[in-house]
Order: structure tokens, then sequence, then C-alpha cells
């Protein structure tokens, strides 16, 4: 099995695709399974929350159309399927990712991409969401753009990220379990432990609540919120076009 030739550090400095990319086909085999498993569950939880937020934002719209990038083992599609009429296709630029999306949600379109530059015509969704994967693109004001660009006017954006909580105390120990416990738990189960060990970085580096919001802005969106959830150790972030 090849490694991505960068180091942990350094592929957040780059964040070079077609290291995402490898990163992401070598930890598929044990991707759900260690998600579920280090976030001890709560990740459900974090995707039935935006998407019942989506519910409520898309009102009486009887056939929402949602887009959703970054997809994965396609979780948070299958989560925005569950809206009345909703019409979802999703996106990822692992092969590997999205075999496996395939094989658990055939009713989903799942197409090969990346999202600094999605292919669908301007103003084609109500909704666009993420989950987990904004962190990791190569240019994010550019994919932030292009979730701009794909939504209608009055269309919203779903993102959810995890967060490094604020309070101090809270803070210091959600680092020591994300930098020294998960690692070695995910070493258990996974041969590629590169994955686990970029994620702490990842987060440590990506922009959070109004920084964010502020990068959301600047791409077009009108109006950005945040919402931390579970003793902020996840945020979601609601942007409207």
């Amino acid at each position: 099995m090849s490694q991505p030739i960068e180091t942990a550090k350094s592929l957040n400095k780059t964040k070079s695709r077609s290291s995402i990319r490898t990163m992401f086909d070598e930890v598929a085999p044990t991707y759900d399974f260690l998600n579920h498993l280090l976030s001890l569950g709560i990740d459900n939880y974090w995707r039935a929350a935006a998407t019942a937020r989506a519910k409520k934002l898309l009102g009486s719209n009887p056939d929402p159309r949602i887009l959703d990038v970054a997809t994965g083992t396609g979780d948070l599609a299958a989560s925005m399927a569950k809206i009345p009429g909703a019409k979802v296709t999703a996106l990822d630029l692992s092969p590997e990712m999205l075999v496996i999306a395939r094989r658990k949600y055939p009713e989903i379109a799942f197409l090969e991409g990346y999202a600094e530059k999605l292919p669908f015509d301007t103003a084609s969704f109500d909704v666009v969401s993420a989950g987990f994967g904004v962190r990791n693109f190569e240019n994010l004001e550019q994919g932030m753009r292009e979730f701009h660009r794909v939504l209608k006017p009055g269309g919203h954006a779903f993102i959810i990220e995890p967060m490094i909580p604020r309070n101090p105390l809270v803070k210091k120990l959600y680092l020591v379990y994300f930098k020294k416990v998960l690692p070695k738990i995910a070493a258990l189960f996974s041969k590629s432990t590169f994955a686990y060990d970029y994620l702490p970085h990842s987060v440590e580096q990506f922009p959070q609540t109004e920084a964010f919001a502020a990068v959301l802005k600047k791409s077009g969106f009108r109006s950005a919120q945040y919402f931390p959830m579970t003793f902020e150790t996840s945020i979601l972030y609601v942007a409207s076009k």
C-alpha cells in the first residue's frame, strides 16, 4: 500500500489534491467503523442535526435538489435524502470511498469530482452540504465560491466540521484525546495511520467560528451562522445565498 509523500503537517499546508485522494482511498475500508468508534457514535447526531435544520429552511419546497460534496461513504447524503421529495446528488474525489458509498446507498447518484470545479450548472441546487470534508479542500475559498455558484438564489449551504473547544479545560482534554489517544486507537484497526495523524493537524489549522464565517461571506454568501455542538467538539455552519 502506497503512502502519501507528505508528512501530516506538510499536507495541511499544501493540501495536495492527489495526496488527499490517496489518503482517503487507503482509509476507506475502515472509515465508517472508525468514524463511529472515535466519535462514540455522536457523528450520526451531527448529521441528523444538519438535516433537520436543512428541512426547516427548505420549508414547503416539494422537491428540493441537494448536493452533498466530499460525501465520503455517503452518510450525510443519505441523511439529507430523508427530507421529503429530496433528490440528492453526491460527489467525492476518492474512488474507493465512492465504491463503498454506492454499495451502501444505491438510490443516490454518486459522482467522482472535487469541490473547486463542481460539474454542475449555476443555480442548480437548493442545498449544498458537506460533512467533515471542507477542511481538506485544496483551495478553500474556491470551493466555497463553487458552493455559492451552484446554489439557487435563496439556497443554503450546510457544513459540518470538527471544532477545537474554546473552554480552556475542555480544549486541553480534547487535544490530549485528539492527538494522543485517537491515533493509537485508529492504529489498532487501520493500516493507514497517516490519516489519523493528519486529522488533528487539519482541524487545528482550519479557520473556525467567525473566521470561517468570514470566508463564507467573502465567497459571496449574504449571511453565515454557526452552531457549536456537543461541548464544542463539532460545529455546523449555515450560509445563505
